[in-house]
């Protein structure tokens, strides 16, 4: 059973992965490097989608799909050292096993894990070799595609301090951000801390919500709070935290994505490496891969 889940911006987002991993792969396949490809909410192979998406791989007549995440990371064969897929769902995990057999010239370069996508990005980071002078250096691409507000900051963070990672994140603007916080600036007592983790500040509090002064002609001057922040904002909040974390950067042009022309996610690319190398190359492959998306805003 293949995943239920996305539109045609699900297909946009996989093209400009897959994309950069071509791009990637082919860049730094005569560099010495151990490169290695980490897809932390790996899903299924497959991806039932609307009618509407272009593109379709269809196995009936009444049952689109596209290739995944891990579907088209794997197809790029020898590109990568090593393909690192993780999923939390036992059944999807189970699911995922399949692409060994799809891809038996590869296999052996396939892990799949069963766990926790944090916790499994943090052992990633800390236990691999990445600078070791006894052993290849190693770089990787991450590509975290959350359907909420899983990605913790320190998971960012931990990536960041690898020195080694270039990373696309689905930042959930829309649906994980702007969405927990109501027009009148109040937020459900369950949603507080869970944007604190995923912003890695409290500091959203005074930067998406505004006090502001009603004068009422019996009462006098009355103060409320209002949401003054949408996607865009939010979005645009998030990249200007990031950059106090990775050394390498981030990109200036994100991706607006989400059904029906709802802004939900905002596709982000950041690089840990700052070396003037790595900042040419990544910025060059990342915007290269961008160019003909629709930078910004909404279509």
């Amino acid at each position: 059973m293949s995943q239920r889940f996305g539109d045609a911006h699900t297909v946009h987002k996989l093209d400009a992965l897959e994309a950069y991993l071509n791009a990637y792969s082919t860049a730094l396949k005569n560099q010495g490097f151990r490169l290695l490809y980490f897809d932390a909410f790996a899903g299924t192979g497959d991806i039932q989608v609307g009618d509407e998406t272009p593109m379709l791989q269809t196995v009936d007549d009444y049952q689109p799909f596209v290739k995944g995440s891990a579907w088209r990371a794997l197809q790029l064969g020898a590109a990568f050292d090593e393909y690192i897929f993780v999923e939390r769902s036992l059944k999807k995990f189970r699911e995922l096993g399949r692409l060994k057999d799809e891809f038996p010239a590869i296999a052996d370069r396939i892990a799949i894990e069963n766990g926790d996508a944090n916790e499994s990005l943090r052992t990633f980071c800390a236990e691999t070799p990445w600078h070791r002078r006894d052993t290849p250096h190693h770089r990787a691409v991450v590509f975290l595609d959350p359907f909420g507000n899983q990605v913790e900051w320190d998971t960012l963070r931990r990536i960041a301090d690898t020195q080694a990672i270039d990373l696309w994140y689905l930042f959930p603007a829309g649906l994980g951000v702007h969405r927990q916080i109501r027009k009148d600036g109040t937020v459900h007592f369950q949603h507080g801390d869970p944007l604190d983790r995923i912003l890695g500040t409290s500091e959203w509090r005074t930067a998406f919500i505004t006090q502001k002064i009603d004068d009422d002609l019996f009462e006098g001057a009355r103060s409320r709070s209002a949401k003054v922040a949408d996607p865009v904002a939010i979005t645009e909040y998030m990249i200007t935290r990031m950059r106090g974390i990775f050394r390498g950067g981030v990109l200036d042009e994100w991706v607006p994505l989400g059904s029906r022309n709802v802004h939900m996610y905002s596709l982000i690319f950041a690089w840990a490496n700052p070396s003037r190398a790595a900042r040419a190359l990544a910025q060059r492959l990342a915007k290269g891969v961008l160019r003909s998306s629709n930078r910004g805003r909404l279509k």
